[in-house]
């Protein structure tokens, strides 16, 4: 049985000039141990997913699904004391930005020994030793210092790197991580989705990873979930997306990515014309028929979405029987 099971996930905002629907029906799961990717451009509705799983969406925001589980529990029933129970015990988030993550008015032992205390019957002793060895499971050297230390003291990669030991403290079921390299120079990006996949190999958790780099994607992805204006538009195992995909959107998308090898310096890159449609007030049909060159009249109406082992699309013209080979950056792992 997958760990969370999220069906009709409909998050909508109301506004002075109408209701602002952010997420429109979206249906997923993520097994126990997988690292899946939710990617798309900003404002496709991807942070908003990540803390409606959390239950810390803004005020205004209205939650609503059909199923939203996590191994079991029912995530719209809960109190927000359960709620607090649940968040970084068996749901950990790792955010974009770890200087906005951490307290600068509070050392980093003493923020992660709150985590493991908050959720533990264990003394401030062992909290701080769980702690050390969660910073040095991470890769920081001379955990004992830097447990003294305080957030401005660290460099990005190592705030980054407290904010993965947090996440960590009480061995989550389910980790989601919200473009955390994002702020990241390249090789220390590199160094924190090595540490990622590394752990979570070693302790079974599942990732949702959301990100709009499908470069990235193509590098730590079991499984792909491609968003648009709120939907999402395909979703596959990852080497299945990136060798056929379907959705003219994700067909963009991977054409802007140069490959190594193949794309000569100075070619241009593919890009996607005009823009994403705006999410007030009801919508019908496909929401990126304005910007699609294979776009048809039908596309105006409701788009069913077509299955075929694993592989979801919601477009008219996907031929998911008829798939021709594509590889981008090596067609994922």
């Amino acid at each position: 049985m997958a760990l969370l099971h999220v069906e009709n996930l409909r998050i909508d905002i109301p506004l002075e000039h109408g209701t602002l629907h952010a997420v429109r029906g979206l249906d997923f799961q993520v097994e126990r141990g997988e690292m899946l990717c939710i990617v798309g451009e900003s404002g496709c509705g991807k942070s908003l997913t990540s803390l409606a799983l959390m239950d810390l969406l803004p005020r205004k925001a209205q939650r609503t699904a059909t199923r939203l589980t996590l191994d079991g529990i029912d995530l719209l029933t809960q109190t927000e004391q359960r709620m607090c129970d649940l968040r970084g015990n068996r749901l950990a988030m790792i955010f974009q930005e770890p200087m906005t993550s951490l307290n600068p008015a509070y050392s980093i032992g003493d923020q992660l020994a709150e985590v493991l205390r908050q959720h533990r019957k264990v003394s401030r002793r062992e909290a701080w030793q769980k702690a050390g060895e969660m910073l040095e499971k991470v890769g920081i050297s001379n955990p004992v210092e830097r447990l003294r230390q305080y957030p401005h003291q660290l460099s990005g990669g190592l705030r980054q790197r407290v904010v993965i030991a947090m996440a960590l403290m009480c061995e989550p079921d389910l980790i989601i991580a919200d473009e955390p390299t994002t702020a990241l120079d390249v090789t220390i990006q590199a160094q924190i989705l090595r540490l990622l996949r590394d752990i979570q190999k070693a302790t079974g958790t599942a990732v949702i990873f959301i990100t709009h780099d499908l470069g990235l994607v193509a590098r730590i992805a079991d499984r792909v979930a491609v968003m648009y204006a709120g939907e999402i538009v395909e979703a596959a195992p990852a080497r299945a997306l990136f060798e056929h995909p379907q959705h003219p959107y994700t067909q963009g998308l991977l054409a802007s990515i140069p490959i190594p090898g193949r794309t000569r310096p100075g070619q241009p890159l593919g890009s996607i014309p005009g823009l994403v449609p705006s999410l007030v007030g009801e919508q019908t049909g496909c929401a990126f028929r304005n910007r699609c060159s294979q776009a048809v009249d039908a596309c105006a109406a409701p788009v069913p979405e077509q299955s075929v082992a694993g592989h979801r699309v919601r477009c008219i013209n996907a031929h998911l029987a008829e798939q021709a080979p594509m590889r981008v950056n090596g067609g994922g792992r």
